[in-house]
């Protein structure tokens, strides 16, 4: 346990401890080692919580304090809102309400940053730059700027020290997640470090902007004979790790459609270019960015679309895109054996036992969104119904395939905006049917038996030489069999313990009974002591030392048993 070890930062341990208790989470404190954290004179009276709070529900209330940890902790709510499988759909639709509202830090600290980053001055890089942003989030900011070139450009500034705080950050989230741990388990969490591993990974890639520069080139590579579609050109060789530089895009958000038609741009075409844009992305490329929230969908006055902001990108495998374009099809077609088949597909791992009542819930999905259309329902309450499936039965499915469900959701959102009519689903149809019926493509068809031709003729090829060198080695005697079992070591140590207590104790029984044996029937040549044979005090004196030592010992494991 975590008691033992030097525990740090303490003073923000305390600091969570307070947040937890004024938004009515006493039960966590008080059922996890957090409550060793807690003076005896601060003990809970039973009442928790500031009464104002009480109010909202516990969901709200599990955003408040995220809210209030601060943004390394927000940017982990964010990754949690694309795993159904662990949070009820419920904290997720809170979770997806968090916005980092961070403050800009001063354009004379982002030159500093810019000039240590790319070795030149300010003066040699840019003709201009504005020192006013344009945006501003918890690991940078955005500034325009204009190339010494000529060009136009946006230049992303990481903070100072970005990486430190989050770094310090993980580290102390990870404490925390050690000191609760019991209390994760128990609400249904079981792997609660192998979430904040995961989001270690994902953090530390946006960290770096070279990834991002990396995913826009290619982009670019995918989408060039995509004629209405603009994505901004990175300047690698002026950018870094801490600093990207892109080319600017002139045009105004997605759903300010009062001011593109006012320069003669139908937004309805916008929409439907937007939505043949994803399709292209999803279908045809399984590459697809994965935040399409308004805020990064620009309309240039030409009426081309340009996508911003390249730090969230999904990918799907072949396969991957195969059954996802089924499981689309299985709902057009209202088919719920083969929206069961494709969902069994894409997933991972499961707690189905009862494959029936599985197939009965996905049937209700396709009732209540297909064939009865309740509410006027699509995209977004689809993949509320499947959080709810997802969670239910504890499906753990790729990560890529939730991000697409959540990015077609948003994109939903902001094409409803510019055109109520249009279905989404819909107009993805005949796109899905079309991907689905490609896998029995002639073309397609030819490829997976070349496919299968080869692996077919490696194995005959190579297995009469791997079988051959199997059988030498059983008849030279020089094959092991390395056997590993997980999770021995610690009963190993109790039986290792009471078998050392048990020969102590018959050691003990021995020599007591000797010495008894010797003090009776003692020969008259042996020296004595108060009449009293030595060999015999001597062995009583052993038999002493050795239960005094017996019993020290059990009383220390017991007491680290205690405090462990």
């Amino acid at each position: 346990m975590i008691f033992g070890k030097t525990v740090r930062n303490i003073n923000r341990i305390g600091n969570i401890i307070n947040i937890l208790i004024k938004y009515s989470f006493e039960d966590i404190v008080s059922n996890t080692s957090l409550r060793k954290f807690v003076s005896a004179k601060k003990q809970f009276t039973g009442i928790s919580g500031e009464k104002h709070f009480i109010e909202y529900t516990r969901w709200e209330r599990i955003r408040m304090v995220i809210e209030e940890l601060g943004p390394t902790t927000i940017k982990l709510a964010q990754f949690l809102s694309n795993r159904p499988d662990i949070l009820p759909d419920s904290l997720i639709v809170e979770f997806t309400k968090l916005q980092n509202n961070v403050p800009p830090f001063s354009s004379i600290t982002a030159k500093q940053i810019i000039e240590a980053e790319t070795g030149k001055k300010i003066e040699e890089l840019f003709s201009y730059f504005d020192n006013y942003t344009i945006g501003s989030g918890s690991i940078g900011q955005v500034h325009r700027a204009k190339l010494i070139t000529g060009e136009d450009v946006v230049v992303k500034v990481q903070r100072p020290e970005a990486v430190k705080t989050v770094k310090t950050d993980l580290s102390l989230l990870r404490e925390f997640v050690k000191l609760t741990e019991s209390y994760f388990i128990n609400a249904g969490i079981l792997n609660p470090m192998d979430i904040v591993d995961n989001f270690e990974d994902s953090i530390l890639q946006e960290l770096d902007y070279s990834n991002e520069a990396r995913s826009v080139l290619q982009f670019r590579a995918l989408h060039k004979f995509t004629k209405w579609l603009v994505i901004p050109k990175p300047f690698r060789n002026i950018s870094s790790t801490k600093v990207l530089i892109l080319e600017f895009t002139s045009g105004c958000k997605i759903t300010d459609y009062v001011q593109y038609e006012s320069w003669g741009i139908n937004r309805h075409e916008i929409a439907k270019k937007l939505i043949q844009i994803y399709l292209i992305q999803i279908f045809r490329s399984g590459i697809f960015h994965a935040d399409p929230h308004p805020g990064n969908i620009f309309v240039t006055p030409a009426g081309k679309i340009s996508l911003l902001d390249y730090g969230m990108v999904g990918k799907l495998t072949n396969l991957q895109k195969k059954h996802f374009s089924s499981l689309l099809a299985a709902i057009a077609t209202r088919d719920s054996k083969k929206l069961l088949n494709s969902l069994q597909n894409l997933i991972i791992k499961s707690e189905i036992n009862d494959i029936q009542i599985f197939e009965n819930d996905l049937q209700q999905i396709i009732d209540e969104i297909i064939v009865y259309n309740v509410d006027n329902q699509g995209i977004k309450e689809l993949v509320i119904s499947l959080q709810r499936i997802i969670y239910k039965y504890k499906l753990q499915i790729p990560g890529s395939v939730f991000l697409l469900l959540r990015a077609l959701a948003i994109l939903e959102g902001v094409v409803k905006q510019l055109y109520p009519e249009l279905d989404l689903l819909n107009y993805i149809k005949p796109y899905a049917h079309k991907v689905a019926m490609e896998q029995f493509s002639p073309q397609k068809i030819k490829s997976e038996l070349k496919y299968s031709a080869a692996q077919l003729y490696h194995l005959l090829h190579y297995s009469p030489i791997e079988i051959s060198y199997i059988l030498r080695k059983i008849r030279t005697g020089d094959i092991h069999v390395k056997l590993e079992h997980q999770g021995y070591k610690v009963g190993l140590k109790k039986v290792d313990t009471t078998v050392n207590r048990l020969i102590a104790a018959i050691l003990i029984a021995s020599l007591i009974m000797g010495s008894s044996i010797l003090t009776v029937f003692s020969p008259a040549h042996m020296p004595t002591i108060l009449s009293f044979p030595v060999a015999g005090l001597l062995g009583f004196a052993m038999a002493i030392i050795l239960g005094i030592w017996m019993v020290i010992y059990a009383m220390r494991h017991r007491v680290k048993k205690v405090i462990d």
